[in-house]
């Protein structure tokens, strides 16, 4: 279950907040001035992402050989992606209550 916590409880409750991450699968989105700053997720996640991120990356290596691109011209399209993929992504006023 994903549950909210502004930085102060979070430091007031970190050992529970730890506890139920661990042993409950719980996730912690982690507020600051009211916006989100930080996710405490289980281990078995953080991992998870680790290996997906590893994976993606190698599969750009993999694309920018395969393609005749000099280092300069994938980085620019890299870049681009991010930029075109990063507009869409965090719109808070499109969530789902």
């Amino acid at each position: 279950m994903e549950r909210g916590v502004n930085v102060a409880k979070a430091r007031e409750k970190f050992s529970d907040l730890v506890e139920q991450v661990q042993y409950q699968g719980d996730t912690y989105i982690i507020t600051r001035h009211g916006k989100p700053a930080v996710a405490l997720v289980p281990i078995e996640v953080y991992e998870n992402w680790k290996r997906e991120r590893a994976a993606f990356f190698e599969s750009l290596r993999q694309s920018q050989q395969r393609a005749v691109l000099t280092p300069e011209e994938a980085d620019r399209l890299a870049s681009d992606a991010v930029v075109a993929v990063r507009s869409k992504v965090y719109r808070p006023h499109d969530r789902c209550p």
